[in-house]
């Protein structure tokens, strides 16, 4: 995956951005909101549900969850796992194991970075668990 491929996560903007993210929710803050949360409370999981058709070459159910997921990051202004979520459902739906492996590997950054982001805005009082661990 190349650089161009995806913002840059050195910017807080690629990990978060609340324009993007109220922008896509009509403009209602708290609609905005609350994709985040649901995004967020179920991000843990759906890493989990990524990891196990990873494991077991399961490239149609890879592709099918990573389309699943950029659902809910499309509309929630994360550019940067929106990015590696999509480069993962490329690679799933080729079937290059070695580009899903490095592309799961991305959605695993990318969706540290957004919980280590959160948990920075609210001063640690959030208690979601890192994905992949």
């Amino acid at each position: 995956m190349s650089n161009n491929d995806r913002p840059s996560a050195a910017d807080p903007a690629a990990i978060y951005d609340q324009a993007l993210a109220l922008e896509s929710a009509g403009g209602d803050a708290a609609l905005a909101a609350d994709l985040m949360s649901a995004l967020l409370d179920g991000l843990p999981e759906e890493i989990e549900s990524l990891k196990a058709c990873l494991t077991e070459l399961d490239w149609p159910g890879l592709a099918e969850y990573a389309h699943q997921l950029r659902s809910a990051t499309g509309y929630c202004g994360v550019p940067s796992l929106d990015a590696a979520i999509s480069a993962l459902e490329r690679a799933a739906r080729i079937e290059d194991a070695q580009r899903c492996q490095d592309c799961f590997d991305d959605v695993l950054h990318q969706s540290r970075d957004l919980l280590d982001q959160r948990r920075e805005l609210t001063g640690g009082a959030e208690s979601s668990p890192q994905p992949g661990c």
